[in-house]
């Protein structure tokens, strides 16, 4: 099972995460709180409601989607409306009538984010008070799932007629939150695992299996309401789309880089500069409002000669400035989501 050593593999501005793998706690003085959670919910989609405040802002993403219209009508070669409705698809999003936004997500990323920021779960509320304690007393802390045998599960007790029933319970296997006073951080990561359907010839959701987690300064983590990331990490694999990994920085650069990758099961099926590659990388720059489109097909990430492995410049992943498929200039975003 993955744990929430995800930030470990990926560039500088993720590191901190040194020790970060799961355990059982954090020793006597603060014992691992963790326990089966059954919640029922009416429905598992997220809408702003009229007198609340709004929860779409703090979807996955929200800055991603509006960032992606290109500020010239064309200049995007219809990219960013491919882009949109892969994620429409992926996500559970319905579009606004503009398809410029959404105006409502259904998917157990976004779900599980709203509900520990509500509060109505006893036992998420008592990993956020662990970590919080903790990291006030200089110590390090771990809430942790696996380690007491413990599994979430939501139900959705009022879904859609068209909704199938393996689409109406969503089951989370990790669920960890952990303290480091080396630098005074607090990190939490989930992982969800779709049910298989009872028949095999019945219809699942896109969404495979994913895996998020996140960064916070811990001078600002509170145990009640939202805490806003610094850093974000999602990686997701679908039944039919292949897989895309999120990098999310809500401080510093300020930017998203999204990556699309063929899969055993299938690829993003995303046409750029009339091509349909198997790997597209897009790097959402919000300062600069520069959208950046990179693809590659056929081409490894490293290549191997006379027994030494190198990174491979023509792979998507590692193109860089001037590569370009496609540059545009973003949507403005004007508040940076966080």
């Amino acid at each position: 099972m993955r744990h929430s050593c995800l930030f470990a593999a990926v560039p500088a501005i993720f590191l901190g995460l040194s020790g970060c793998g799961a355990d059982s706690g954090g020793g006597p003085s603060y014992p691992n709180p963790a326990t089966d959670v059954d919640l029922a919910l009416r429905s598992f989609a997220l809408e702003d409601q009229s007198g609340l405040a709004p929860v779409l802002p703090r979807t996955i993403f929200r800055d991603l989607y509006r960032a992606i219209e290109p500020a010239t009508d064309g200049a995007d070669q219809g990219f960013a409306d491919q882009l949109q409705s892969y994620l429409d698809t992926l996500m559970g999003l319905t579009p606004n009538a503009e398809g410029t936004d959404y105006v409502r997500a259904r998917n157990p990323l976004d779900l599980m984010n709203e509900v520990i920021t509500s509060g109505q779960v006893d036992s998420f509320n008592d990993g956020r008070a662990l970590v919080r304690r903790a990291l006030n007393n200089g110590d390090a802390a771990n809430y942790n799932t696996p380690a007491n045998d413990a599994l979430i599960r939501f139900t959705e007790t009022d879904p859609d007629s068209s909704t199938p029933p393996e689409d109406q319970a969503w089951l989370y296997p990790l669920l960890d939150w952990k303290s480091n006073p080396d630098i005074n951080r607090i990190f939490r990561a989930f992982q969800f695992i779709a049910t298989k359907p009872a028949d095999p010839a019945g219809t699942v959701p896109e969404l495979k299996s994913a895996f998020w987690s996140a960064r916070y300064a811990g001078n600002s983590f509170g145990t009640s309401g939202y805490n806003a990331p610094e850093y974000a990490a999602t990686e997701i694999t679908g039944q039919t789309t292949g897989s895309l990994e999120l990098l999310q920085e809500f401080v510093g650069d300020q930017r998203d880089t999204l990556s699309l990758t063929k899969g055993t099961t299938g690829s993003p099926g995303i046409t750029v500069n009339g091509q349909t590659p198997d790997c597209i990388r897009v790097d959402m720059d919000y300062q600069n409002e520069k959208v950046h489109v990179y693809a590659s097909t056929g081409e490894p990430s490293t290549t191997t000669t006379d027994g030494k492995t190198t990174a491979n410049p023509a792979y998507c992943g590692n193109q860089r400035s001037g590569d370009e498929a496609l540059l545009y200039d973003a949507t403005p975003v004007m508040a940076r989501s966080q």
